[in-house]
């Protein structure tokens, strides 16, 4: 049951943060065809959505690489390895010093 309720929260989050981005990006995506289209108006929106392309270009490189790298493949092991170094930790100060 709260796996289910997990999923319910993510979903609606997701959609409350992409809803509004994907409309902004669209908005600027159409005053850029219109600046193609030689539309003196939307000229201001050329650099923002040129931006935006190459935020989301590096983006997706940076997940495809990191994906290629391996990181997602063990996901839990990270917090394994910090458990057992907290854990050596701990004992390292419990035990007296001479």
């Amino acid at each position: 049951m709260k796996s289910h309720r997990h999923n319910w929260w993510f979903w609606l989050f997701s959609a409350i943060v992409l809803i509004p981005t994907v409309l902004g990006f669209a908005n600027k995506f159409l005053d850029l065809i219109l600046v193609i289209q030689g539309d003196e108006e939307g000229a201001f929106a050329a650099t923002p959505i040129v931006n935006y392309l190459f935020a989301t270009a590096g983006f997706v490189c940076l997940l495809l690489w990191t994906a290629t790298q391996g990181a997602f493949h063990n996901l839990d092991e990270p917090s394994r390895v910090m458990f057992e170094n907290e854990q050596e930790l701990d004992r390292r100060s419990a035990t007296p010093l001479r």
